[in-house]
C-alpha cells in the first residue's frame, strides 16, 4: 500500500515524522556534540602520548606500539559492556524503573572487574609470547613493552569502571560532566603528572600517567554518580497525545493489528 493509499490524516503524520521538530534538534546537538567531543579527546590525547613517546627512541617506540595493541583488546570489553548498560539502564529509566538502575549499574561493574581482571592476567601470564606476535626476538623491546605492561595494564581496571558509570549516566542524557573529566583527566592529570614525575622517573612517568589519570577519572565519576544529580536530568522532551495516537494508528489496517503468524 503506498503513501496514496493512506487516509489524509495519516498521511500527514507520515510527512511530519520526516522532519524533527525544533526541541529534538535541540536535545539531540547538545546531547550528541558532547559525546563526539569525547572521541576527540580521546583521540588527541593519544596522538599527544604518541609525539613524548616517539622522544624515546626507537625501541621504546617499537615496544609502546606492540603494547597499544594488546591495550586495545583489553578495552573492548570495558567499552562492549559501558554501551551494554547503558541501554539497560535507557530502557529502564524510560519505563520509571529506577529501583533497576542501581542493580544494572552494579553488575556492570562485577562483570566488568571480572572480565577485564581475567584478561590482565592472562596479559601478563603470556606475555613473552604476545609481544613476541608484534617484536619479534628483539630482547630490549620486549622487555621495554613488559616494563610497560606491569606499569601501566592494572589501570584499564579502572578505566572499565568509569566507562560502566559513564554509560549510566549518558542513558539519562548526562555528557557534558564525562567530557569535562575526560578533557581534565587526559590532558591535565595525565600530562601533568608526566611532567612533574619525568625528571625523577624518566620514561616510567609515562607508563604512570596511565594509572594515575585513570584513577582521578574513576574518582571523579564515582563522587558524580553518588551526587546523584544526574537522576534529575530529563533527556527528550515531553511527546505530545496525538503523536502517540497518530504512531499507533499508523501500525494497524482495517482488518485489525498487524501481528505475527508464524
Amino acid at each position: 500500500m503506498g503513501s496514496k493509499d493512506l487516509p489524509l490524516r495519516l498521511r500527514g503524520a507520515e510527512l511530519r515524522w520526516l522532519w524533527p521538530q525544533a526541541d529534538q534538534l535541540r536535545v539531540l546537538t547538545a546531547k550528541g556534540l558532547p559525546m563526539g567531543l569525547q572521541m576527540i579527546v580521546m583521540s588527541a590525547s593519544g596522538l599527544v602520548m604518541i609525539g613524548l613517546v616517539n622522544r624515546e627512541g626507537l625501541m621504546v617506540t617499537a615496544a609502546y606500539g606492540a603494547a597499544q595493541q594488546i591495550w586495545t583488546y583489553l578495552q573492548m570489553p570495558a567499552m562492549a559492556m559501558g554501551a551494554a548498560v547503558s541501554a539497560m539502564a535507557a530502557q529502564n529509566i524510560g519505563a520509571g524503573r529506577w529501583d533497576r538502575v542501581g542493580r544494572i549499574t552494579g553488575y556492570g561493574l562485577a562483570y566488568q572487574l571480572a572480565i577485564t581482571g581475567l584478561m590482565i592476567g592472562v596479559i601478563l601470564l603470556f606475555h613473552q609470547a604476545l609481544l613476541s606476535l608484534f617484536l619479534g626476538t628483539n630482547r630490549v623491546a620486549i622487555d621495554a613493552a613488559w616494563n610497560m605492561q606491569l606499569l601501566a595494564t592494572w589501570s584499564f581496571l579502572m578505566f572499565g569502571c568509569t566507562a560502566i558509570l559513564f554509560g549510566v549516566m549518558r542513558a539519562n542524557g548526562v555528557v557534558l560532566a564525562p567530557l569535562l573529566i575526560l578533557i581534565l583527566t587526559l590532558f591535565g592529570v595525565r600530562l601533568g603528572f608526566y611532567h612533574l614525575a619525568y625528571p625523577l622517573l624518566g620514561a616510567d612517568a609515562l607508563w604512570l600517567s596511565f594509572p594515575a589519570g585513570s584513577f582521578v577519572s574513576l574518582t571523579l565519576a564515582v563522587i558524580l554518580y553518588l551526587q546523584g544529580g544526574w537522576r534529575k536530568v530529563r533527556l527528550m522532551t515531553p511527546v505530545h497525545e496525538e503523536e502517540c495516537r497518530e504512531s499507533v494508528q499508523s501500525e494497524t489496517e482495517p482488518a485489525g493489528r498487524i501481528a505475527p503468524a508464524g
